[in-house]
């Protein structure tokens, strides 16, 4: 004999589950993100790979480069061509290893990465709005520590 679904267990199936909600913000997020650096000739990996290259403070080869922005050496190639041919990066011969050219953002992709900061702070204030200071700490705090949880870690931890 099978039990009947009780009225609270449907609604609460109705609900979003986490998982779905979080995919969908990161859709939205990529989505708004891309909008907002278009304008200044970027996609949103190569936004992200000018601010990660930017936060290390030190130059930074296509592999480590990747495994920091999450994706593929291959994919990371492209975009660091494409900086690069933009004249946002520049890349030297690494002392001690010929063939690693370790990439540096320019003082191009300096201006460029902080009107792009700029542009996505505005977005996250809008995502945000109705947040207190409190709450937005405790959201960057609760997702970054899933993010962990799940083993994906940060660059700088």
């Amino acid at each position: 004999m099978t039990a009947g679904v009780g009225v609270e267990e449907t609604r609460a199936r109705a609900e979003p589950g986490i998982s779905y909600a979080v995919a969908r913000l990161h859709q939205r997020l990529f989505a708004s993100i891309t909008e907002r650096v278009a304008p200044y000739g970027l996609t949103t990996l190569q936004f992200t790979t000018l601010s990660v290259l930017s936060g290390n403070g030190a130059p930074l080869s296509t592999s480590q480069l990747a495994r920091r922005a999450f994706m593929t050496p291959q994919s990371m190639s492209e975009v660091i061509h494409a900086l690069e041919r933009n004249g946002l990066i520049r890349r030297n011969p690494d002392p001690n290893h010929r063939r690693t050219l370790p990439a540096t953002v320019t003082a191009k992709g300096r201006r460029v990465l902080a009107a792009c900061d700029e542009a996505v702070a505005d977005f996250e204030d809008s995502m945000l709005e109705g947040f207190s200071e409190k709450d937005r700490v405790a959201f960057r705090n609760m997702v970054m520590a899933a993010v962990r949880n799940l083993g994906g870690g940060f660059p700088c931890e």
